[in-house]
């Protein structure tokens, strides 16, 4: 990261982007691709905060037609569709079962119109159509489900990011190719302005060092969620956040199954890694979001919830939770549920703001893209830029730079053979990285030829390896052990939680990046209290 602070200090940026999620790594990449000089502001990780708090779907939303949100499930379906086909690797179609039952809330015949509008509003997808299950088959497709009072069902298509941190990881690393400069671990303590008063920079405090110093920017966005209002007092009265908790637990489904408490509120149960995520929550926060966790009536309502339809569920042997808190558009008189995911992307010179400054409000992962590329467009506006297309629709991310005329299916299956043959890895691992890096696969496979020792499982719960440890210290910008375990392997979202793992990772990162044994113990300080926080609920 030196390197990276020395030139961040140096230059004068055309955009400077606070916040390290997905609307903030997908705008740097954006403005990156568009030729403009880009650093990014991170405090914690990309991907630390909302975006990895997710339920990890790329959806368009099935639930928001019944808010009459026909442009924003529109908008996230089409996003849905780049997404297959610019990160195959990251994000795939998978079913999802509705259960109908008698006497449910809303009834089955308006969930079947709202399916076929789904479809119609998807025109364009790669995915199948809905269809309509007898209880014979409904049963068949999830022998778990509670039978009583079932009366069928109904399949249709939506996309899951497994590993969310990733997606944001490689619009990171997009960005960097592009000469962006990214610093996480660095936290904004406040604007700078000029003579006139307009926004020119941000004060930045190096995390990792200690140091602080000016970085220049000539407009500046933020793009930090439920932190916004830290910048600017005033865009924390457009915001309205709302909490979410998600259970990972022992697999309960088959498939991915999309369920109504008794409240009317939706959740799901997903397959997930081997497990089951059951979520969400919706519910209203206004505390301090550094230490967000689910509580006991989090998770109990989850449970309870989740028992009505699988009444034999391992639902009570919840390895650990996590909760996140949505930034969305101040809506009064609203219930939490019923509030629009719907963006606004604010320029302060137009509302009475300090100028130079825009602000993403709102919104939710899966149209980032579109979002971004918005936000970027109002930035050169206010720059008086010339009009420099966005080309992010039609450019792959970094794991799905494929051969010309070759499929992703095609590709990984080759990959993973190869991977095989070579290396002798276990073909779950080597499948594994191919659905975690795609084509960057090659970069693994470049320091196993150096070390073969690196072939070797971080933690015998997960099927990660030693040289994606390399990678993550090396190429990926992590700087401690949370960034390594949760953010770029998937080692920390095994049933232990990376906690069996985690000394062997931080003495490795210590010794590549200097730290003295007391910053060692520090560095696993702070992993233990970032897991705990997903296990504060008992």
């Amino acid at each position: 990261m030196e390197r990276e602070w020395e030139r961040a200090v140096a230059e004068t940026f055309d955009l400077v982007v606070v916040g390290g999620g997905i609307n903030g790594t997908g705008a740097a990449r954006d403005a990156a691709r568009r030729g403009l000089r880009v650093c990014l502001v991170e405090r914690h990780d990309f991907g630390y905060g909302t975006t990895g708090r997710s339920t990890r779907l790329i959806h368009g939303g099935l639930r928001y037609l019944r808010e009459g949100d026909f442009g924003l499930v529109r908008e996230s379906l089409r996003e849905r569709e780049l997404l297959l086909h610019n990160a195959p690797h990251l994000v795939e179609a998978i079913p999802f079962l509705i259960p109908f039952y008698e006497g449910m809330k809303p009834r089955p015949w308006t969930l079947r119109m709202g399916l076929a509008l789904y479809d119609l509003l998807s025109y364009d997808r790669s995915v199948g159509s809905h269809r309509k299950l007898t209880r014979e088959e409904t049963l068949a497709f999830e022998p778990s489900l509670n039978p009583e009072g079932l009366k069928g069902g109904a399949v249709y298509y939506d996309g899951q990011v497994r590993f969310v941190e990733r997606l944001c990881v490689e619009n990171a690393l997009d960005a960097a190719a592009q000469g962006a400069v990214l610093l996480n671990h660095a936290q904004v303590m406040g604007l700078t302005r000029d003579v006139e008063g307009k926004v020119n920079g941000v004060t930045v405090r190096n995390l990792l060092t200690g140091e602080s110093a000016d970085v220049k920017g000539r407009a500046i966005l933020d793009a930090t969620g439920p932190w916004l209002g830290r910048l600017n007092p005033s865009d924390g009265e457009k915001v309205r956040m709302t909490k979410g908790v998600h259970l990972a637990t022992p697999r309960i489904t088959e498939h991915a199954v999309l369920l109504f408490a008794p409240d009317g509120r939706v959740f799901f149960s997903i397959p997930w890694f081997g497990m089951s995520i059951t979520g969400t929550t919706d519910t209203d926060y206004r505390d301090e979001v550094d230490t967000l966790h689910a509580t006991r009536d989090d998770v109990k309502y989850l449970q309870e919830a989740t028992r009505d339809y699988f009444p034999n569920a391992p639902i009570d042997e919840v390895a650990y939770t996590w909760a996140g808190v949505r930034a969305l558009i101040n809506v009064k008189g609203v219930s939490p549920g019923a509030i629009s995911r719907k963006h606004l992307v604010l320029d302060h010179a137009k509302h009475g703001g300090p100028p130079g400054l825009v602000s993403i409000v709102g919104g939710k992962i899966t149209p980032y893209r579109a979002v971004t590329e918005e936000a970027v467009n109002v930035i050169l506006r206010r720059l008086g830029e010339k009009r420099r297309r966005s080309v992010t629709r039609r450019t792959p991310l970094p794991g799905a730079q494929l051969p010309e005329g070759v499929t992703w299916d095609r590709y990984r299956e080759r990959a993973v053979a190869a991977l095989q043959q070579e290396f002798q890895l276990p073909e779950r691992t080597a499948r594994h990285l191919l659905e975690l890096y795609g084509t960057r696969h090659t970069r693994i496979a470049d320091l196993l030829r150096l070390d073969p020792g690196l072939a070797r499982p971080v933690c015998e719960h997960a099927l990660d390896v030693w040289a994606q440890v390399e990678l993550a210290a090396e190429e990926e910008m992590a700087r401690s052990t949370a960034d390594v375990l949760l953010r770029r392997t998937t080692v920390g979202y095994a049933p232990c939680q990376g906690l069996d793992a985690a000394p062997e990772v931080a003495r490795y990162l210590g010794k590549r990046l200097g730290w003295t044994e007391e910053g060692i113990l520090k560095d696993l300080a702070a992993y233990q209290a970032e897991t705990d926080l997903r296990v504060q609920f008992r």
